[in-house]
């Protein structure tokens, strides 16, 4: 496996001030945005592909012909759209430091994992001639057995399954 990652390892302090300053930017950002519920952000309308330059259009022609509606302005309209076209690169970017932080989560674990399997498998292999090794390794023999384990088969028993 190609060593990707773990040569350039941040240090606490800096993993520290790098969270101060993200949550920094989602204070400072925090008067234009808004939380959504699961429930909400399902059930809203959402703008169909396109549908931006619509929305200019639809301004001036309400615009021009004296069209209104109660609780409905255009001025309101018009200023949802800026905030939605101003936000948008910045959740481009947080998208893209998301994607580079997931990837190197996942990349890590994965150089980490297949290491620790490997050296597993030596010791598991040691340990046959070794008491005390094979004593030691016990838990972890029991975590990488496959199949039921006992502890979930002893609250399946109490559940009466």
């Amino acid at each position: 496996m190609q060593d990707k990652v773990g040569s350039s390892i941040p240090t606490i302090d800096q993993i520290t001030q790098l969270v101060a300053d993200v949550k920094s930017i989602t204070d400072r950002i925090a008067a234009f945005t808004v939380t959504l519920s699961a429930d909400e952000r399902a059930s809203t309308l959402k703008m169909r592909i396109g549908g931006e330059p619509i929305v200019t259009d639809i301004a001036k022609l309400s615009n021009d012909h004296g069209i209104t509606l109660p609780q409905i302005t255009v001025d309101g309209m018009l200023a949802d759209l800026t905030l939605a076209q101003r936000i948008r690169p910045l959740a481009s970017a947080v998208a893209q430091l998301d994607q580079l932080l997931a990837d190197t989560v996942l990349e890590a674990q994965s150089e980490c994992w297949w290491a620790a399997t490997a050296l597993y498998t030596s010791l598991l292999r040691a340990s046959g001639g070794d008491p005390v090794l094979a004593a030691a390794l016990k838990p972890i023999v029991e975590f990488f057995a496959v199949g039921k384990r006992k502890k979930a088969a002893a609250a399946d028993k109490k559940k009466g399954k």
